[in-house]
């Protein structure tokens, strides 16, 4: 006998289980998650957990900055812990991008985020390890720092329990289901769903769960490396979360004496279909990260690789997430293509897709400008202040 409900959500990262937790606690019905592998098991297992509110469109800089403040009071707002640590974030910009982030930072300011531009002297104030080779402007956001991602994802989900919603683990989504009228529910590898609202919110997985109903999705899988390098004994504090856009890394500390560096381009790594794979990263492509890292901080020598894995982007074309309802087909809902940074603004991309589900509308952004058919509309989004691209 089919199970009912009345929002089905598939995915169990950061964004599903956010999802679920706000359809649950704005009175959804009978919310169930269903998730195949584990909680945070796959790209929110691996991702930096970087919260920041440097953005180069005005309302993706307005939802960073009401998510930052979620984590930064993520037991009141949530419930639970999402271990978020203020370390700062610093990011590096060529010289050709010093008008630009003059701008971002000018319109940052406005919308009432703590950043400000930083001197050659004032950047070694804030960190004095820094080698400053390439840096024409750097910005600066004291309040920002990072996030535990698998820590968050359960908080998530717990608190999408209290609020009455099922999570089930080890249940995947194998069919969606329609008719003229739209979605009428799902197969799965432990029975069949009806329902008339299902959320898809799992990756590029997404991409072929959705297919057999005519939707072709957007989206690039591109994996990307992550290195963990050991910083030196004598390297002291940990350094602040550092966006090095003229070498094009990221370089975020952790609190047992490693940095993971990582590529801050999206499109930069190696495209993979394959969602389900975990292969090591490349030699030559740790070699990349690691010479980054050395190079931005000489004091250290050639510290060592003490570990190394790899996620996966599920990349849109303007690199902006698909957020919201599939007109084609009533009831389905997607919340994919987040291309790297899903997590730091899931609080708010839930909120949003929740607001929509149930009043038609998001209350305080505009969630049409992530529609899923704005490519086909021929409407992507284009940043305000867009930075020239890494070439060192």
């Amino acid at each position: 006998m089919a199970e009912t409900a009345d929002v089905v959500v598939i995915g169990g990262g950061s964004t599903g289980t956010s999802i679920a937790w706000q359809l649950a606690r704005m009175g959804a019905g009978r919310v169930v998650l269903l998730e195949r592998r584990g909680l945070a098991a796959q790209a929110t297992g691996v991702t930096a957990g970087i919260v920041r509110t440097h953005y180069t469109h005005e309302t993706l800089a307005r939802m960073a900055l009401r998510a930052r403040q979620v984590f930064g009071n993520f037991d009141d707002e949530v419930g639970g812990a999402a271990g978020f640590r203020q370390t700062g974030f610093l990011a590096l910009l060529g010289p050709d991008d010093v008008e630009t982030v003059a701008a971002n930072v000018a319109m940052h300011r406005e919308l009432g985020i703590n950043t400000y531009i930083l001197s050659s002297d004032e950047i070694r104030e804030v960190e004095p390890r820094l080698a400053l080779f390439g840096i024409g402007a750097a910005a600066w956001e004291p309040e920002s720092g990072y996030a535990d991602p698998v820590r968050t994802a359960f908080s998530f989900a717990n608190a999408a329990r209290r609020h009455g919603a099922e999570l089930r683990i080890g249940v995947g989504a194998d069919r969606l289901d329609a008719d003229a009228s739209g979605i009428v529910g799902l197969e799965t590898n432990a029975g069949y769903f009806s329902t008339r609202s299902i959320v898809v919110a799992n990756g590029y997985s997404s991409r072929n769960l959705v297919a057999s109903l005519g939707i072709e999705l957007p989206l690039t899988p591109i994996r990307h490396a992550v290195a963990f390098m050991q910083r030196a004994e004598h390297f002291g504090k940990p350094h602040p979360i550092i966006s090095d856009r003229v070498a094009g890394s990221y370089y975020r500390p952790r609190e047992d004496g490693q940095t993971m560096v990582g590529k801050t381009a999206p499109y930069d790594g190696e495209e993979d279909g394959d969602a389900d794979a975990w292969p090591a990263p490349r030699p030559e492509v740790l070699q990349t990260l690691a010479d980054r890292y050395r190079r931005r901080f000489p004091n250290q020598g050639a510290p060592a690789v003490n570990y190394a894995t790899s996620g996966l982007y599920d990349c849109s074309p303007d690199l902006q997430p698909l957020i919201g309802p599939v007109p084609a087909v009533a009831g389905l809902h997607l919340a994919v293509g987040l291309s790297g940074h899903g997590f730091k603004l899931s609080p708010v991309f839930s909120q949003m897709l929740a607001e929509q589900m149930l009043t038609g509308s998001s209350k305080d952004f505009d969630i049409t400008m992530f529609s899923p058919a704005r490519f086909i509309e021929e409407r992507p989004i284009v940043p305000h202040h867009a930075y020239s691209i890494s070439t060192l």
